[in-house]
């Protein structure tokens, strides 16, 4: 019988183990720890039975110190901090044992990394200075995979320029040695670094390249970290998506400290989304974890966001000031000043919950260096405690109201560093307190000049920064190609064929947003935010118009109103918030059904039931015991609670002028312009709508401007029309996408026109009409940020947009807009305009409306 020699034995043995440990390697690089450590206990079982001649043993020895120091690394995925350093402390002893620095260091250096994941940044520092000494004896590839760590480590640290150099080094001598996978960690780590930085869009546009790699691996970490720079940039719901997408891919892996971490950012991520109740239980489920793992850094950040819920709650601030005091000092005293800091902030905001303004000084004295933070988060929260404790000191209110306005220019700058108009507007997801606690100090004061000022610094903040982009991404346009015509496919497939699609124009959908929330700036470097215009200019102009203006702020429970009549300005209470806000969800449910076709026998329940709500809305808003009494010509700044109301169908405004600004200040600002003399018209017609040709020609002969017809009305017209033509009118099909506002449509001869696709630069057209269904709804998020196709269009400089918020007949549409066009042409302004061509079709005012500033032309004689 054939009986293998020990030699030959051994070899095979080795290359087996060699062979398993690569392939370790690569998982873990993968973030799959499972199937790493099923590969290392293989490799390890065949060391052991291993009998080597001595030809052999140094190469054995050294596959087994770097087999063992594998399982370090998956014993502290799967077992905690205190399992990997025991495992870890076996393979440097092999290392030293065979006297070889460059393994010694292979070992420090991922020592330190299990410390900096654990949150022992003081430790992880140590030991990656104690690997210096060998890096340069290492080959290639750990020679890379060690430059990455200590990068990371670097980020970690707050050493950012070191982190930044380290990751640049480490991607390109994983480049160079054909790593995919370590490539990988190190573009995705540079883009974390960024995000540390404060730079979002370039954080993004890291990420989604590294994202974009063709590379098998496990993409958790990626997600997680991804969603942190979603939730900083205040885009809750895609963090939430993406860290629940995380979770399960971290959940196949066998948990461990991925699970955990995720737990932790979705507690933050219910914190911010109005949930303290439920992000303090996430965070304590995360807190015991870290604590099972021996993960102190990270426990105590997770102990910070469980108190930073309770601050948010309100909950026994007695309580959680002295918890936050204590997490102060503990952390202090392990050398962990980021969390020193912000729990000393958490603590100033809770004793001031509590009435303690001395022990809140104290403790916002720890926490002031967290101004210079790179989170735009972190620094709001800083000035609300300030403007707090400003507020409560005698003759403070001026230093309260600076640290609010400083916190309202802050918001501003970082909305300047994107050009994302998505991202821009979801960073207001982090003023809410502020704008809050401004608008509260406001209507205390009883000051009618204070309220409104304070109500207009709030106000669609990103108004205040112009929108300057750089050039369209190709991919983008390539993505938004596939998204119209998966768009034109689903319009025709059969139900089986449905789900499919919407799945997959939902994954274009979020691939095209990536894209955009990673534009760089592209504005002055000298920019200076523009300041809101004061109440003696809204009341000088409102005495000019002989119009009312009306500016809706929220306090307490209560919905207010800055009210501004040519005789006086005062500040009135409406009613209460939830209440009215109840209201008009009934009513705009009403309106949407009432809209429908076909519904038959339940439309005269519907019209009842619409005809009570909307009175009881004019009663409370124009009634004579109402908030504002009978008004002529009306402005509304609304905020989010009236975004639904339905001004042209309230009974006391039928044939009566409103106009919806975005801010008072805009609304004001256009009052100063003079009619447009011989405007330049271009009226465009979509296909399937059999009235559109007919209506835009006879637009287009009120003009004399340019007729579009319906089989050539395509995308590159809408976007010649914004360069040079003042005036567009669209009758077309139309759709407003309440979850993906900038996925709105209007349907061309060439399929769906996105929201996405109009020009960022040079709009010269001052008024757009869009006779569509429902293109001139918008979703409003948080700080009264407004998003749709309408509200792109207003941000990107059109003066004003009349067009439908609900649906509306097609022949009924044509007749409203034609009489429309035929009064603007005489001169009226376009909220008069339109309040008398809709004054005798009901349907009509209930679906139009004027939104952004008053539109008016020389008037033309034809």
């Amino acid at each position: 019988m054939a009986v293998d020699s020990p030699s030959t034995h051994g070899l095979d043995g080795l290359a087996e183990a060699q062979r398993l440990h690569s392939l370790a390697v690569t998982a873990i690089e993968g973030y799959q720890p499972e199937l790493a450590a099923s590969h290392l206990d293989r490799a390890s079982a065949l060391l052991t039975e291993l009998v080597a001649p001595a030809a052999l043993s140094a190469e054995a020895a050294e596959t087994r110190a770097r087999v063992r120091l594998a399982q370090a690394w998956t014993a502290f995925e799967r077992r905690g901090r205190d399992r990997g350093e025991e495992v870890l402390a076996d393979a440097l002893e092999m290392a030293r044992a065979q006297d070889r620095p460059d393994l010694e260091a292979l070992c420090l250096m991922q020592g330190a990394s299990m410390r900096g994941r654990s949150g022992d940044l003081p430790g992880s520092l140590a030991l990656m200075r104690q690997a210096e000494v060998g890096l340069d004896l290492l080959p290639p590839a750990d020679r890379a995979r060690l430059v990455v760590n200590r990068g990371v480590i670097a980020g970690q640290l707050m050493q950012l320029d070191e982190a930044r150099t380290d990751l640049a080094r480490g991607a390109a001598l994983a480049h160079e040695i054909g790593s995919a996978a370590m490539e990988f960690m190190a573009q995705h780590n540079q883009g974390y670094v960024e995000y540390l930085r404060g730079d979002l869009p370039a954080a993004l546009a890291l990420m989604d390249s590294a994202d974009a790699m063709d590379v098998a691996v496990n993409r958790s970490v990626s997600l997680l970290d991804q969603a942190r720079v979603l939730l900083e940039a205040g885009l809750l719901d895609e963090a939430a998506e993406s860290l629940h997408r995380a979770r399960t891919l971290a959940d196949r892996e066998g948990g461990g400290q991925d699970v955990a971490e995720i737990e932790l950012d979705l507690a933050r991520t219910l914190l911010l989304l109005g949930d303290p109740q439920g992000s303090a239980r996430l965070a304590a489920v995360a807190r015991r974890r870290f604590q099972e793992r021996s993960a102190a850094g990270w426990r105590r950040r997770a102990q910070l966001v469980l108190l930073e819920a309770e601050s948010v709650a309100h909950r026994r601030p007695v309580r959680t000031a002295r918890l936050a005091a204590a997490l102060v000092d503990h952390a202090a005293a392990e050398d962990d000043v980021h969390v020193s800091r912000r729990a000393a902030l958490i603590e100033a905001d809770a004793r001031l919950d509590a009435g303690d303004l001395d022990g809140a000084r104290a403790a916002y004295r720890v926490a002031r260096p967290l101004r210079r933070s790179g989170s735009l988060p972190t620094r709001l929260h800083l000035r609300l405690v300030a403007a707090r404790m400003a507020a409560l000191d005698v003759g403070g209110a001026a230093r309260a109201s600076r640290s609010l306005a400083d916190a309202a220019d802050d918001l501003a700058r970082a909305q300047r560093r994107v050009s994302s108009l998505d991202l821009r507007t979801a960073l207001s997801a982090h003023s809410n307190r502020l704008a809050l606690m401004d608008l509260g100090l406001g209507v205390a004061s009883g000051s009618v000049a204070a309220l409104f000022t304070r109500a207009e610094r709030w106000r669609a903040v990103s108004d205040r920064v112009p929108l300057v982009r750089p050039p369209r991404d190709e991919r983008a346009a390539e993505l938004l190609t596939r998204l119209r015509r998966v768009r034109e496919d689903l319009r025709d497939a059969p139900p089986p064929a449905q789900e499919a699609l919407r799945g997959e124009a939902a994954a274009l959908e979020r691939r095209i947003r990536s894209l955009d929330w990673a534009s760089p700036e592209a504005g002055p470097a000298d920019w200076r935010p523009a300041r809101p215009l004061p109440y003696a200019a809204a009341l000088a102009v409102v005495r000019a118009t002989e119009a009312t203006l009306v500016s809706f702020v929220p306090h307490g429970p209560d919905l207010y109103a800055v009210h501004v009549t040519a005789r006086r300005g005062r500040i009135v209470r409406v009613g209460a918030l939830d209440a009215f806000a109840a209201l008009v969800r009934r009513v705009r449910a009403d309106v949407e059904a009432a809209a429908l076709p076909g519904i038959g026998p339940v439309r005269a329940a519907v019209e009842t039931s619409l005809a009570a709500g909307l009175g009881r809305l004019d009663e409370i808003l124009f009634g004579p015991a109402g908030a504002f009494g009978p008004t002529g010509r009306l402005v509304v700044v609304p905020s989010r609670a009236v975004a639904g109301v339905p001004w042209g169908m309230l009974p006391s405004r039928h044939g009566r002028p409103t106009t919806l600004a975005r801010t008072a200040s805009a609304w004001i600002r256009s009052t100063q312009l003079e009619p447009l003399p011989a405007p330049r018209v271009l009226a465009i017609a979509g296909p399937d709508l059999q009235h559109a040709d007919r209506e835009a020609a006879e637009v287009a002969a009120v003009w004399g401007g340019r007729l579009v017809p319906s089989t050539t009305a395509r995308l590159a017209e809408v976007v010649g029309a914004l360069a040079d033509r003042d005036l567009i009118h669209i009758a077309a099909h139309g759709r407003h996408h309440a979850q993906s506002p900038l996925f709105s449509t209007l349907r061309l001869a060439d399929g769906p026109a996105f929201a996405h696709e109009l020009p960022d630069v040079g709009v010269g057209a001052s008024h757009v009409v869009l006779s569509a269904c429902e293109v001139g709804r918008a979703t409003v998020r948080v700080g009264d940020e407004s998003l749709g196709l309408a509200a792109v269009l207003l941000s990107l400089g059109v003066r004003t947009v009349v067009a439908a918020t609900s649906r509306i007949p097609d022949e009924l549409a044509a007749e409203a807009m034609t009489a429309y066009h035929r009064r603007l042409a005489t001169g009226v302004d376009s909220a008069l305009a339109l309040a008398e061509a809709t004054a005798g079709l009901p349907l009509a005012a209930r679906a139009f409306s004027c939104l952004g500033a008053d539109w008016r032309a020389a008037p033309t004689v034809r």
